[in-house]
């Protein structure tokens, strides 16, 4: 997939949302004409066009989005999915978590989704479904899992591609400041801030001090913008030392960021 392909899906993802919430108005009032049904035609008419016409607006932008991005030609094939140091992030719909992962070049690099999603969560109340303990998966663009994230109590485990346990992540509140912790089996200990304002700004931070990974929105390089139309797209850039448990750190932020982001 690329993210041509994505602005696509958004298309028509908004473009059914648009003719069902259309649909769903026409056959209400088809019912209570058939019936005699005395409905305040106005007040229940407003609620479904307004969402309709929302959905038709995205759908516009989504549609403009796909005509304008270049088709992207792939120069990132030989790197695996830990071995990219700048990824720019999307949110497809779940229940609680999908992000997927582009290289600067337009092209998927993978995703993080739950394991298992069962179909009526998409009907629980977001206060709800945060009682049901998580198992994420990390995945590449072929659909293999690299690593997983398992929730437990008020922590996040960090197990690589074997299932083995290299480390625990604690979060934080979710404001400025310190916003997460995460401590490695191999005795790394790394911390997570997040800033607010005009550019969204969330930092791993080594124990001596030193940004080793940053997630920024409302910035980047020029040429990228060929391929991601959306000015506000995160991107997420790691220092080229960094081993795969500290990366998957990062990882465990953003679950925890971004959960039910695009629920």
């Amino acid at each position: 997939m690329s993210i041509r392909e994505f602005y696509q899906q958004k298309a028509y993802l908004n473009l059914n949302g648009s003719i069902i919430s259309a649909g769903i108005l026409f056959a209400a009032l088809t019912i209570s004409m058939v019936f005699s049904w005395d409905l305040p035609l106005f007040l229940v008419s407003i609620p479904f066009l307004a969402v309709s016409l929302i959905y038709y607006i995205g759908f516009i932008s989504y549609k403009n989005k796909t005509e304008v991005t270049r088709i992207p030609v792939s120069c990132y094939e030989d790197k695996r999915f830990f071995g990219h140091n700048s990824l720019l992030l999307a949110f497809a719909p779940a229940p609680a978590l999908k992000m997927l992962f582009f290289t600067p070049d337009g092209m998927l690099a993978g995703e993080m989704r739950e394991i298992i999603v069962r179909k009526y969560r998409w009907f629980i109340p977001d206060f709800a479904d945060k009682r049901i303990r998580k198992r994420i998966g990390i995945y590449d663009s072929h659909g293999r899992m690299q690593a997983s994230l398992v929730e437990e109590r008020k922590r996040l485990k960090l197990l690589n591609q074997q299932g083995e346990i290299i480390g625990i992540f604690y979060p934080g509140k979710k404001h400025s400041g310190t916003t997460g912790m995460a401590f490695l089996k191999n005795g790394k200990k790394l911390k997570i801030e997040e800033s607010s304002g005009l550019y969204q700004d969330i930092k791993m931070i080594r124990e001596k001090g030193e940004v080793a990974a940053r997630i920024q929105k409302g910035w980047m390089p020029l040429e990228w913008t060929h391929y991601f139309i959306e000015a506000n797209t995160p991107v997420l850039v790691f220092d080229y030392s960094l081993s795969q448990e500290e990366r998957l750190t990062v990882f465990a932020a953003l679950a925890i960021r971004f959960m039910y982001y695009d629920h």
